[in-house]
């Protein structure tokens, strides 16, 4: 981080930077914006609650898939790890404290215009109640029985259910689970 930290540093000697503020100073974008290259895949975690047999999901919006059932997820920022990454992202996006966490799969997904590579945790809550913040862009938010689930399903999230299901850990994107 050092690294990237003294680059940003060197760029914005010399011209006008908008910082991105994180818990570890600028943001990944602001960092790296300067940097120029072919586009690379991007970093997604998620985070999967599961309750007496219901999963947790919101209609996402303002974002790729839009309007297809998702929970809480988004971007790994720069020296952050997948867990801290998936704990922010539930405290951020539904205010919920992650209690237990444990690592669902990995997927490959070249969807929606988009290229990620994705890694899906379970997180324990106990009893919270998950409230949407103006970050989670998840509308109709509700717990849903793991056999009547709503469609679309956002792709990750189709993932991770299925890893819940089968104990499978990796998903190259190829594969065809039926709908979502």
């Amino acid at each position: 981080m050092k690294v990237y930290l003294g680059l940003y540093q060197q760029a914005c000697a010399t011209s006008t930077c908008r910082l991105e503020n994180t818990a570890l100073g600028p943001g990944p974008r602001a960092i790296l914006g300067f940097m120029s290259g072919p586009p690379r895949p991007q970093v997604g975690v998620g985070v999967v609650f599961i309750r007496d047999g219901r999963v947790l999901l919101g209609r996402r919006q303002g974002s790729h898939g839009e309007g297809e059932w998702g929970s809480a997820g988004g971007h790994l920022e720069l020296g952050e790890s997948l867990e801290e990454c998936a704990r922010r992202e539930a405290l951020e996006e539904l205010g919920l404290v992650v209690e237990e966490l444990s690592f669902l799969c990995v997927s490959n997904i070249v969807a929606y215009g988009k290229h990620y590579v994705d890694v899906e945790f379970r997180g324990g809550i106990g009893d919270q109640q998950p409230t949407p913040t103006a970050l989670s862009g998840l509308s109709d938010l509700g717990w849903f029985l793991l056999d009547g689930l709503p469609e679309p399903l956002f792709r990750p999230m189709h993932y991770a259910l299925d890893s819940l299901r089968t104990g499978r850990r990796y998903y190259s994107g190829t594969e065809d689970l039926g709908t979502g």
